[in-house]
């Protein structure tokens, strides 16, 4: 997973820095908007570490998430996103494997609001980086948790669908006429933190 960011992080940079004079604006109404993007599942670091700890073989995948995305207005966009991870653990002893597994799969609406505009002028910014975009996103939508427990002689599985609301800040540069790089904060679909592309449509 760390070569994995590590790769995607360098893509950015490398894209980020090609120069590109007919850039079109950061952010457009009436346009559509596809964002593929990559990020650390909540809670698997934490998870990776103690049951490591404890004797268990901890794996888990990134988050990967997707949102299409209509631009309403100058100022507002919405659609819908959906977000994939799971996590889990094994280990074995006389008895035969042992494997405890557990999926996330989410799905729902998404609102984004478009404030770098705004910022440039009502606060007399001027900054003229017309490639920028700056939001706060509000994420609505619900989680399928399933967990599968493995055992030598059986296996059980379950799944429950929670509802959740999750606030988001990001920003996204556009280095192209129809493609942007992005990073986002904040209570996501599975994620705190994620990064990835943005196609112009």
């Amino acid at each position: 997973m760390k070569k994995i960011l590590g790769i995607i992080f360098i893509s950015i940079m490398c894209f980020g820095s090609i120069p590109n004079a007919n850039a079109q604006e950061g952010y457009e109404s009436n346009k559509l908007y596809l964002d593929l993007g990559i990020g650390l599942p909540r809670y698997s670091i934490v998870n990776k570490y103690y049951y490591n700890s404890l004797g268990y073989n901890h794996y888990s995948i990134p988050n990967l998430r997707a949102n299409l995305e209509y631009g309403f207005s100058n100022v507002v966009s919405g659609g819908a996103f959906v977000g994939y991870t799971h996590n889990g653990y094994k280990w074995e002893n006389a008895a035969g494997q042992w494997d405890n597994k557990y999926s996330y799969l989410s799905l729902g609406a998404r609102f984004s609001f478009h404030i770098w505009d705004f910022i440039n002028e009502n606060m007399g910014l001027a900054t003229g980086v017309e490639q920028l975009d700056l939001y706060a996103a509000l994420m609505i939508g619900g989680v399928v948790r399933s967990h599968r427990d493995q055992e030598p002689t059986r296996t059980i599985t379950t799944s429950t669908t929670n509802f959740y609301i999750g606030p988001t800040l990001g920003a996204k540069y556009f280095f192209s006429d129809g493609a942007a790089v992005f990073v986002e904060a904040g209570y996501g679909a599975g994620s705190y933190g994620i990064i990835g592309m943005t196609f112009k449509l």
